[in-house]
């Protein structure tokens, strides 16, 4: 398996909204984007005092099944060392922003002759909902898990 056969989306999204329906907390910010190349629409929660966004920052958002380089899979086993630590490298190294969650919910787009998905995820309370093209969201399964990892362009 290849690095690329690990990627599930790689795209560059523009940030179009901040807190839309309003601040809920302090150090959580929500950002609603729109993306490049798949026109993806993407709501996604984010720490801002780790990495605050501003509406009109673009940035490259990553999603994949596994960081290991050569597209390895996970092994699903706690590895108490961390990569940087047993000095392996892996995406996280090419990115500003990573984080590790799990597919809650994937449903059909309930629009009028929509040809679209919804596909949300949490990573550890932190919410994304991507909605967009079936065919390239198909590989994400409930209870399936992946990392975000994303960097400003």
């Amino acid at each position: 398996m290849s690095t690329r056969d690990a990627l599930i989306l790689d795209d560059v999204f523009e940030v179009i909204q901040k807190d839309p329906d309003g601040k809920k907390f302090d150090r959580v910010s929500r950002y609603i984007c729109r993306s490049e190349l798949y026109e993806f629409d993407l709501a996604i929660d984010i720490n801002i005092d780790i990495y605050p966004l501003k509406v009109g920052d673009k940035f490259n958002l990553v999603l994949a099944t596994t960081i290991n380089r050569d597209g390895a899979p996970e092994t699903g086993k706690y590895d108490e060392t961390f990569p940087t630590i047993a000095k392996r490298e892996t995406l996280m190294d090419e990115f500003e922003y990573v984080m590790y969650g799990l597919v809650y919910k994937y449903k059909p787009d309930a629009g009028p002759g929509a040809v679209r998905v919804e596909v949300y995820a949490s990573f550890g309370g932190l919410l994304m909902k991507v909605k967009g093209d079936p065919a390239k969201l198909a590989v994400l399964e409930v209870d399936s898990t992946l990392y975000l990892l994303m960097r400003k362009v």
